[in-house]
């Protein structure tokens, strides 16, 4: 185990992925979430014969993902209920060249997120950058020292 992995959470879940000409493909998908940047969650599609494409995705908007539509422009999050399958969240990616729709486990995705909010916890994610950005500028080697009077 590395001495970051308290700090890193990655998995990888099977899921679909349609593309603009509607033909639907199975893929891997690996999340990787870091406590260095809470914000975000990335997402690696690997599909076979094509190679991987990669995205940042807001870990909140990911999360609202779960339970009802969220996002506007490029970027939107659904759950989705097909016939005969498992209930699953939607990704619409949008952008010049087209739109990719992501289809993930829904329960896949939740354990997910759960376990990075019990990494950094809603809401907190602030704080740890704003402590980070105070002690790089204490570290600062070409600033100079505070002064105490």
């Amino acid at each position: 185990m590395s001495p970051d992995s308290d700090r890193q959470l990655e998995g990888i879940t099977r899921g679909f992925v349609t593309l603009s000409d509607g033909e639907r493909e199975r893929c891997d998908i690996m999340l990787r979430y870091s406590t260095d940047d809470p914000l975000v969650v990335g997402l690696i599609v690997s599909r076979p014969g094509h190679g991987s494409t990669g995205w940042v995705i807001s870990r909140d908007l990911l999360s609202a993902g779960l339970t009802g539509t969220a996002g506007i422009g490029d970027i939107t999050v659904e759950p989705v209920a097909e016939q005969s399958t498992p209930l699953g969240v939607l990704l619409r990616i949008r952008n010049e060249m087209g739109e990719a729709r992501l289809h993930i486990d829904h329960q896949a995705l939740l354990l997910y997120l759960q376990r990075s909010h019990a990494m950094m916890p809603f809401g907190s994610e602030a704080q740890t950058r704003q402590a980070d950005a105070e002690l790089d500028q204490l570290l600062d080697e070409d600033q100079d020292p505070p002064v105490v009077r």
